[in-house]
């Protein structure tokens, strides 16, 4: 189900994603908070589905102008064990180690955090790190 919040006018274009990391100083006192960041998790990322064609509003953060945007948590890449990765099932997340730091997003993406509920979509592919292999997911978080 799709969520309204607002993003800076450059950035609302459908497809964008953005990962929120919580509300800046200025969005404690500003009117608009409750739909604005008040819609979004800290450290979930967002992509827009559709921007609505509403007036843009006022923000000191944006460069001046909002725009209001349904958003979606999308689905995310993660590395897991190749006994987990079963397409269409819920599994509890856990984050397996990687030393090799270019593999960083794979085994701890952005947006997943571990102990999340997730349903697998489908298997990508594979990636070795530390000398074992491991499965590369695309999940779904679920949410309670």
């Amino acid at each position: 189900m799709a969520i309204i919040t607002l993003v800076g006018e450059k950035l609302a274009k459908p497809g964008m994603e953005f990962i929120f990391y919580g509300p800046a100083e200025p969005c404690k006192t500003c009117k608009l908070a409750g739909v604005c960041v008040g819609n979004l998790e800290p450290g979930r990322r967002y992509k827009i589905l559709r921007v609505r064609s509403m007036p843009s509003h006022s923000c000191p953060l944006h460069e001046g102008k909002v725009r209001v945007v349904e958003v979606v948590e999308p689905s995310i890449e993660v590395a897991i064990e190749p006994r987990l990765a079963i397409v269409g099932s819920i599994i509890q997340l856990k984050f397996e180690e990687c030393s090799d730091p270019k593999k960083r997003e794979l085994f701890k993406p952005e947006g997943l955090f571990e102990g999340d509920h997730v349903k697998i979509i489908e298997v990508t592919g594979e990636v070795e790190c530390d000398g074992k292999t491991y499965k590369i997911v695309k999940v779904m978080r679920k949410k309670d």
